[in-house]
């Protein structure tokens, strides 16, 4: 572009985009493209595994072992129900993660070797005990300080009423059961001993004639 008053001349050159390496694109794909949490890759590289420890015939039931394996089908599960089309957004994720392998175990349909160390797993690290633990505490300690004081704050004086409320309807509906069958069956033997007197009465008379 040229003029010849006060003019400027400005040459427009392309710009060289930088091509794109084997390195970003693997870490492109390690960042943007994941089951749940877990890495495409990784998780195919899991799935392989344990594929590969099933035609064995052998899955150890160490921690290691099992971590992987619980979050490979935990969270195939819940990529399934997440990609639904309309319960993918009411909790489907959680909903197919946590009923889906019962159902597998169920009808059958995983192999004996991943049921057996899973149940062996879970049975000897009781890890559902410290799953629940890290869940509450983990919830508590991400709160805000101040809005976790004023929601305790807030709900200390209804919850201690509910539990004393449900503990005194829980007591009175006992007492109420256990008093109403007492006198249920005093009731009952009062009225069934004299029919049966009666009956065994006029059956001895019968036989035995005086």
């Amino acid at each position: 572009m040229s003029t010849t008053d006060n003019a400027f001349s400005a040459t427009l050159e392309p710009i060289d985009t930088p091509k794109t390496t084997l390195k970003q694109r693997w870490w492109h794909i390690m960042d943007n493209w994941k089951v749940g949490i877990v890495p495409l890759p990784l998780f195919l590289l899991a799935g392989g595994l344990i594929a590969l420890d099933c035609l064995g015939g052998k899955l150890p039931s160490d921690i290691v072992v099992m971590v992987a394996t619980l979050a490979f089908f935990g969270f195939a599960c819940g990529e399934f129900g997440k990609r639904l089309p309309v319960l993918g957004k009411l909790g489907a994720a959680a909903i197919c993660a946590t009923f889906i392998p019962s159902a597998l175990v169920h009808y059958g349909l995983l192999p004996d070797v991943v049921i057996e160390s899973t149940t062996k797993f879970y049975k000897s690290t009781n890890i559902l005990y410290l799953y629940i633990c890290c869940i509450i505490v983990g919830s508590i300690m991400s709160m805000n300080r101040t809005t976790l004081i004023q929601g305790f704050l807030k709900i200390f004086f209804p919850m201690l009423c509910g539990e004393v409320v449900g503990m005194l309807v829980g007591i009175g509906v006992g007492t109420l059961l256990a008093w109403s069958r007492s006198r249920y069956s005093s009731l009952s033997c009062c009225r069934l001993w004299p029919a049966a007197w009666e009956r065994g009465r006029f059956r001895c008379q019968w036989v035995m004639p005086r």
